[in-house]
């Protein structure tokens, strides 16, 4: 799309006190899409870099219809749907991306595929430019390897879908600059994100805490107490709005594998996930790799689960005791994560209760 940079910004338009202006998104898939209309409305210059398989002309097409519909029911005005149409460029040129002050990379979750994305970036972007990975599992440190900007990359981790989600895992590193993390900071608040600030020892936090209820979970079914199913039904009547197993078919067993062998590579307990770990990796090596392929914990007709009838029925001594334990996992994995992680109580009790779509976070 063209780019002309003699197009004044209206009022509605201003761009916000920090060093961003240009923002590039680089990733066309579920989360890219996501994060770059969350940002089509905010103030700043849009950038989406898609791969060189994309169908641009299909992304380009659909941002203008979106816009226009927009603009057409006054939620756009004029003024900002002709800025939005001249300085939003959507490409698979990496070189689109030169003058941007901040990237967000949200690629698929493969560490030789980001690591070679941002040595490439390296020689392209402008000394000042923010390297950001939407990674869920991979810390920054890792992903920058061979760059010259240590002190100018960050992790910024969205939860989908990006524009409902408030909560966002801000991840520096050690070598993070001053001036880096204030303009990410005022990136993300500026942009109606409630921030949970967190170093690499602690990234990713509430992927980690939902990983050891998981964990839990599957332990009990691998004893033979209860089956998969028995336990989702019990979690949705007692806990969370949706299953232990079927989340992970929403997520797909396959990335959902990768994340938690990401996690775990550091722990010095990591084969207390062992039994987790290799269940997922047979239904990987299956192909069912969840809700996306039709199967996984569960059979799927029409996107729903085809939930089994259970032969076997629990006493209500069993479902009691069942129902207590998951409710201690949670609220005891709560409470050790949020001490582990630095930030309030707060602030992890409201980032809890939006990720697992609870009335009330578990400090309530």
């Amino acid at each position: 799309m063209p780019h002309d940079t003699k197009t004044e910004d209206p009022s509605c338009f201003r761009h916000p006190a920090s060093g961003i202006r240009n923002v590039g998104i680089i990733g066309e898939g579920k989360m890219g899409s996501s994060i770059f209309y969350s940002l089509v409305n905010q103030p700043y210059h849009l950038r989406w870099i898609g791969s060189t398989t994309a169908d641009i002309d299909r992304l380009s097409q659909n941002f203008q219809k979106k816009i226009r519909r927009a603009q057409k029911t006054g939620m756009l005005s004029q003024a900002h749907f002709d800025l939005l149409s001249s300085q939003t460029i959507i490409s698979s040129d990496l070189r689109d991306a030169s003058d941007c002050d901040l990237i967000i990379e949200a690629i698929p979750e493969e560490v030789l595929l980001k690591q070679d994305l941002f040595k490439r970036l390296d020689l392209i972007v402008k000394p000042s430019t923010i390297l950001a990975s939407n990674s869920s599992s991979i810390n920054p440190s890792i992903l920058f390897t061979g760059t010259h900007r240590d002190h100018q990359i960050i992790g910024i981790h969205y939860f989908y879908p990006v524009i409902l989600k408030e909560s966002v895992e801000l991840t520096f590193t050690l070598q993070t600059a001053a001036e880096a993390r204030e303009n990410a900071r005022l990136f993300l608040q500026n942009t109606h994100k409630r921030i949970l600030e967190l170093d690499e020892s602690n990234s990713f936090i509430l992927n980690r805490l939902f990983l050891d209820i998981q964990n839990e979970a599957y332990r009990i079914c691998e004893q033979g107490i209860v089956s998969e199913e028995q336990i989702d039904q019990l979690v949705k009547e007692h806990l969370f709005p949706v299953g232990i197993f079927e989340f992970m078919d929403s997520v797909g067993i396959d990335i959902l594998l990768n994340s938690i062998r990401n996690y775990v590579e550091a722990y010095p307990n990591k084969e207390y996930y062992s039994g987790l770990v290799s269940r997922l990796q047979k239904l990987v090596d299956d192909g069912k790799t969840g809700k996306k392929t039709g199967q996984g914990f569960y059979l799927y007709k029409d996107s729903l689960p085809v939930i089994p009838v259970l032969s076997q029925k629990l006493s209500h001594k069993k479902i009691s005791e069942i129902i207590e334990f998951m409710k201690y996992t949670y609220l005891n994995t709560a409470k050790r994560f949020t001490m582990q992680s630095g930030c309030t109580i707060g602030e992890m009790n409201l980032a809890i209760k939006e990720y697992l779509g609870l009335e009330k976070g578990p400090f309530e």
